[in-house]
């Protein structure tokens, strides 16, 4: 049951990811939106540049992906919220660890979802900003159905940048700190991070299987 809802909350992740790739007009954008549109324009162009599409070039290609997903996920700020009150428990040693980790499972897990988009479309539908905080509303239309996703996003350092993402009114962030306060009822917070580090060396192995959905 643990492992299904944590491959669910990876999917989730892995849907948000992709659909951010191909973007309706909105005239109204404001900077966070803004910055959401810049970071879709420059993977596009990474997927589209023909020199990173010789199979030869994938983990380049995939490095540049990060790269540009990196500037605008806050995997640290997400990775210390899935863990609560026991972020402050850890040494800088401790919590890099654990952003690195939760950083590689993330990436592992859907960078290939992202280099095998199917043209999925999204639609900005309101901003809502509250001085260094803000919330980017949006709708995915599938082709079959409407799927609404919406960021919220942190000003910092001169950036806004994403740090929780609700898919269908489940939070990315929320989903996640429900998984690892179980496992840390049980173990501790060096088995969370090994586990996670090594759940995405598995996914990052050659000829491991892709991530799917199972009952639970």
């Amino acid at each position: 049951m643990q492992k299904c809802k944590m491959k669910n909350g990876l999917i989730a992740v892995g849907l948000l990811i992709v659909w951010m790739l191909i973007t309706g007009g909105v005239a109204w954008a404001g900077a966070p939106t803004e910055a959401l549109k810049q970071s879709i324009d420059e993977v596009l162009v990474v997927l589209e540049d023909p020199t990173l599409k010789d199979p030869g070039k994938k983990e380049e290609r995939r490095k540049k992906l990060e790269a540009v997903i990196g500037k605008r996920f806050n995997f640290q700020e997400m990775a210390k919220r899935t863990v609560g009150a026991e972020w402050a428990k850890r040494t800088p040693e401790e919590r890099k660890d654990f952003v690195d980790s939760f950083r590689t499972l993330l990436s592992n897990s859907y960078l290939g979802r992202i280099e095998n988009y199917s043209g999925e479309k999204i639609h900005y539908l309101k901003e809502i900003t509250d001085g260094d905080r803000a919330e980017v509303r949006t709708e995915i239309d599938t082709g079959k159905s409407q799927v609404p996703i919406d960021y919220k996003m942190e000003h910092g350092g001169g950036e806004w940048r994403v740090y929780d993402v609700v898919v269908e009114g489940t939070g990315l962030v929320s989903n996640y700190r429900e998984q690892f306060k179980r496992i840390l009822r049980k173990d501790s917070f060096e088995t969370l991070s090994k586990t996670i580090r090594e759940k995405a060396d598995v996914i990052s192995a050659p000829g491991a299987a892709p991530e799917r959905r199972k009952p639970e």
